[in-house]
């Protein structure tokens, strides 16, 4: 479920997951990275865990920021989640060494920068959650079903006036 609520703490989970692995692999070589199984399932998992988190970034969020090309991080999460064995350890080492520095400082700086209080009042942001998805599919049954907008609000929590648009 994407909440918006959870953008700003997603954000951070990947701004913390990017020092994980720059402190994992700091002085160290691919080499290194190689010889070292702890070190590499480290790495593997901290860019896991960013993929994870910006996958559970609100698409309004997302598309807020098109300049972080969260659709590679997303596939590179499924590969590793899914296709692991076809995974090439070189390429984690180009996307540690080249894609997470610019990528923290975007996270950073979108931390720094979003009016949170005023993004968490967003209503597209709201009304694209999973549970709201939910509610809507939810109340548009029970009008099919011949309840009243009053009473389908009553249970959904949803205003009577989104509950007469369906």
């Amino acid at each position: 479920m994407r909440e918006p609520l959870k953008d700003r703490i997603r954000l951070e989970h990947i701004a913390t997951a990017a020092d994980n692995i720059a402190r994992y692999t700091h002085n160290k070589t691919y080499e290194d990275l190689q010889a070292d199984d702890m070190m590499c399932y480290a790495v593997v998992y901290n860019i896991l865990a960013i993929g994870e988190a910006v996958y559970h970034l609100t698409k309004a969020y997302r598309a807020e920021h098109p300049d972080t090309p969260w659709d590679v991080i997303m596939r590179m999460r499924n590969i590793l989640a899914h296709d692991y064995y076809k995974l090439k350890l070189q390429t984690v080492w180009e996307v540690v060494q080249h894609d997470l520095p610019p990528l923290r400082e975007q996270v950073v700086r979108y931390l720094t920068e979003t009016d949170w209080n005023e993004w968490e009042k967003n209503v597209a942001v709201i009304s694209e959650t999973a549970t709201h998805k939910s509610l809507i599919q939810t109340a548009s049954r029970m009008k099919d079903d011949g309840l009243s907008a009053k009473q389908i609000a009553r249970y959904t929590g949803l205003s009577e006036e989104e509950i007469e648009k369906l």
